[in-house]
C-alpha cells in the first residue's frame, strides 16, 4: 500500500507543481492579463525577489482566476510572476492600470543576469523608469523574435487591491485609452455642468439648499475623480501625492455636505424628525474620518470610509421613504437616487467578494453610478421647485382673491356706513334747523315789539324741549366725532358705578318728575369697585336712561337696578313703553341708525344716542342687550369688577 501511494505522488506532484507555470503571453492589446499570470500572497510583507523566486521554483504561486485580480484589503504584499514572448521586436509596456496604490516595485532581468529593479507608487514622484498618470507604465525589456522573459511585481497598498495588468504596444495604448477616456470625459462633463447650474440657481433663488448640493457635488467629484480615477496627476507630482496621503478628506468633506443636502431637502425636522439621531451619528462618524485622514491615518481612514459609504446611503434613502410617506412628495427621485447607490455599492461589494467577476466596466460603476446620483438628485431638486412655485402660485390666487373679496366687503361696507352717515346728518340738520329757526323767529317777534312778556315767556317755555334735544344731541355728537379721531380707544379706570348713577338722578330726576314718572333705583349685593372707561360708561347710562324718560308714559315707571357678583356688576335699565314705541324698537338692527322718534311728551331724537351705546358697551368687553316683554322693554350689559389691590 505504501509502495503505491509512493508512486502515485511520483506520478502527480510533477504535474501538479507544473500546473502553475502558465505558458507565456504571446498576444498584446489593451486587454488585462489577470488569468495569464501568477501570484504569491506574501503575508508577512518582508520577502525579497531572491526568496521570491524559490517560492516560484517549489510551485507555490497560484494561478490568477479573473481578468483583473482582485486581492481585497489586506496588509499582506502580493508578488506577481508574468512571463511573456515576443513576437518581434517591438517595444512593450507593462501597465498597472489602478491609481492608488501605494507600493510598486518592478523586477526585471537583464541578459547579462543582473536584475533591474524599480520602485514606483502614488506616494513616489515619477522617474525616468515608470510613466505615472492615472496609471503606472513600465518599459519592458525588448526580447528577439522567440523569446521569453520573466519579470515579477511586488504590490501593497492600505486600500482594496484591484491590480488591472495590461501589456501593451503603444498603438495598442492610444487606442484603449481613447476608449476609456471617452466614457470618463462624459460623465466629468455631466458633474462639471451640474455643479454650475446649480451654483447659479443658489445666486439666484437664495436658497441655501443649492448650495449644499453643490458642496456636495464638488467634494464627491474631488474624491471620485482626483482619487479613485487619479486626475490628480494633472496638477503635478506635490498634489497627487498629497491627495493619496490624505484621500478620504473629500469623501469626509462629501459626507458633511450630503447630509446638510439631505437635512434641507427632506425638512427633516419635520418630515423626518426621528432619523436625526442617525444623521448626528454618521457627522459624527464623518469627523473622525476627516481627522483620521487629515493625520495620516490611511489604513483606519479606509475602513471608516468603507463602512460609512454605506451607512449613509442606508440611512438618508430610509429618511427619503419616511419623508415621501409624510407627504414629502419631491423625495420621490431623492429615494430613486440613493437605491441607484444602492445598486452600485451592492455590486462593487458582491465583485470584491468574488461572487461576481470583476470587468472595466466594474472598475467605472462606483463614478458612473455616482454620476447619476447626483442627476437624479438634480432632477429631485427641479421637482421640488416646481412644487414650491406652483404652492406659492396658489397661495398668490389665493391671496388675490380673498384681498378681493375683502375689498368687496370693505367697499360694501363703506357704501353702506356712508348712507347711514348721509342719513344721519341729514337727520341731526333738520332737527338742528327746525328748533334754531324757531327759536330765531322768537326773538325776531320780540325785536319787533309784536310779543307780549306773557306770550315771549310762554313761547320759550314751549320751546324748551326742543333746546334741550338740540343739546343732548350735540352732546352725542361732538363726543362721537372726537373719539373717532382720536381712534375710539377705551382707557379703563376704577370707579364707582353706584356713585355715578346716584350722580345721574340729580340731573334726571327732575326730567321725570315732570313727566310724572317714578324712578325707582334697586341695588343688589355689595357694591365693589368697576373697572371700565369712566366717559364712555357715563355716556351709556346717560343716553338710557335719557331714552327711558322720554318713552315711559307719564305715570308708568322706571326702574335702574345694579346687580354686583364676584366678577362683574349687571346693569338693567327697564321702563314702560307704548305699543307704537314697542314696535318701533323692535325693527332697530344693532348696526343701523334709527329714523327719527318722538317721545311721550313729543321729545325728538335721531337714534346716534342708542348707536354709541351699544359701540362703548362693547368696547369695555360686553354687550347691550335689549329685551321687550309686553309693554315693558330692557337694556341690560355688564361691566368687570376692579381687581383688589
Amino acid at each position: 500500500m505504501h509502495v503505491f501511494i509512493r508512486i502515485l505522488l511520483f506520478i502527480l506532484l510533477p504535474t501538479a507543481l507544473t500546473a502553475q507555470q502558465l505558458p507565456a503571453i504571446n498576444t498584446f492589446g489593451y486587454d488585462n492579463i489577470g488569468k495569464k499570470i501568477t501570484w504569491y500572497e506574501d503575508k508577512s510583507a518582508t520577502l525579497n525577489l531572491e526568496e521570491i523566486k524559490s517560492f516560484d521554483a517549489a510551485g507555490k504561486f497560484q494561478p490568477g482566476k479573473q481578468e483583473i485580480i482582485n486581492f481585497g484589503q489586506s496588509k499582506s504584499a502580493f508578488w506577481l510572476k508574468i512571463k511573456y514572448k515576443a513576437q518581434n521586436s517591438t517595444s512593450l509596456l507593462l501597465i498597472v492600470d489602478a491609481p492608488n496604490i501605494e507600493y510598486i516595485d518592478f523586477y526585471s532581468v537583464g541578459r547579462d543576469g543582473t536584475t533591474n529593479a524599480i520602485k514606483s507608487g502614488c506616494l513616489l514622484s515619477e522617474t525616468p523608469n515608470v510613466a505615472i498618470a492615472n496609471n503606472f507604465s513600465f518599459k519592458l525589456p525588448v526580447l528577439r523574435r522567440g523569446e521569453e522573459e520573466v519579470v515579477y511585481m511586488r504590490l501593497k497598498t492600505t486600500n482594496i487591491l484591484m491590480a488591472p495588468i495590461k501589456i501593451a504596444r503603444y498603438e495598442d495604448i492610444l487606442i484603449g485609452a481613447a476608449s476609456k477616456g471617452r466614457i470618463e470625459y462624459i460623465y466629468i462633463g455631466v458633474l462639471l455642468a451640474l455643479m454650475i447650474f446649480n451654483l447659479f440657481l443658489f445666486f439666484s433663488l437664495r436658497d441655501i439648499t443649492y448650495f449644499y448640493y453643490t458642496i456636495y457635488i464638488l467634494t464627491l467629484s474631488s474624491y471620485l475623480l482626483l482619487y479613485l480615477r487619479g486626475y490628480g496627476f494633472l496638477f503635478g507630482d506635490n498634489i497627487r501625492i498629497l491627495i493619496n496621503q490624505h484621500p478620504h478628506v473629500f469623501l469626509s468633506l462629501s459626507v458633511f455636505s450630503s447630509l446638510m443636502f439631505c437635512y434641507k431637502f427632506l425638512n427633516l425636522r419635520h418630515n423626518a424628525p426621528k432619523m436625526l439621531k442617525f444623521y448626528y451619528l454618521l457627522a459624527a462618524i464623518g469627523a473622525v474620518l476627516l481627522f483620521g485622514s487629515v493625520l495620516g491615518y490611511k489604513a483606519l481612514s479606509t475602513e471608516i470610509a468603507q463602512l460609512l459609504t454605506i451607512s449613509v446611503s442606508i440611512i438618508v434613502w430610509i429618511s427619503g421613504v419616511i419623508a415621501y410617506k409624510n407627504g414629502h412628495k419631491p423625495a420621490k427621485y431623492f429615494i430613486i437616487a440613493w437605491l441607484f447607490i444602492w445598486l452600485t455599492v451592492g455590486i462593487v461589494t458582491l465583485s470584491l467578494a468574488g461572487v461576481l467577476e470583476i470587468t472595466e466596466f466594474t472598475l467605472q460603476l462606483v463614478p458612473i453610478g455616482s454620476t447619476f446620483e447626483l442627476l437624479l438628485l438634480s432632477f429631485a431638486l427641479g421637482n421640488r421647485y416646481k412644487l414650491i412655485m406652483q404652492a406659492e402660485q396658489a397661495a398668490r390666487d389665493e391671496n388675490i382673491l380673498l384681498i378681493t373679496t375683502q375689498n368687496q366687503r370693505l367697499e360694501q361696507r363703506v357704501k353702506e356706513r356712508t348712507l347711514q352717515l348721509n342719513k344721519l346728518f341729514s337727520i341731526i340738520a333738520h332737527d338742528l334747523r327746525s328748533p334754531l329757526n324757531s327759536l330765531m323767529g322768537i326773538l325776531t317777534l320780540s325785536e319787533m315789539n309784536a310779543l307780549t312778556v306773557a306770550d315771549f315767556q310762554s313761547m320759550l317755555s314751549q320751546n324748551k324741549k326742543n333746546i334741550e334735544t338740540v343739546n343732548n344731541t350735540l352732546d352725542n355728537l361732538l363726543y362721537w366725532a372726537k373719539e373717532q379721531m382720536n381712534g375710539s380707544s377705551t382707557h379703563p379706570e376704577a370707579f364707582s358705578l353706584t356713585g355715578l348713577l346716584e350722580e345721574l338722578m340729580f340731573v334726571y330726576l327732575p326730567l321725570a318728575q315732570n313727566k310724572n314718572i317714578n324712578v325707582n333705583t334697586e341695588f343688589v349685593g355689595t357694591a365693589v369697585t368697576t373697572f371700565a372707561d369712566l366717559n364712555q360708561v357715563k355716556l351709556v347710562l346717560r343716553n338710557l336712561i335719557d331714552n327711558a324718560i322720554k318713552f315711559t308714559p307719564q305715570g308708568e315707571n322706571i326702574q335702574l337696578q345694579l346687580t354686583y357678583s364676584i366678577n362683574d356688576v349687571a346693569v338693567c335699565i327697564a321702563n314702560s313703553i307704548t305699543e307704537e314705541t314697542s314696535q318701533r324698537f323692535a325693527a332697530i338692527s344693532d348696526s343701523q341708525i334709527s329714523e327719527p322718534s318722538y317721545g311721550t311728551a313729543n321729545e325728538r331724537g335721531v337714534g346716534l344716542g342708542l348707536q354709541l351705546c351699544r359701540e362703548y358697551v362693547k368696547s369695555n368687553g360686553s354687550e347691550l342687550k335689549t329685551n321687550i316683554e309686553g309693554n315693558q322693554i330692557f337694556f341690560s350689559f355688564s361691566l368687570a369688577n376692579a381687581s383688589p389691590d
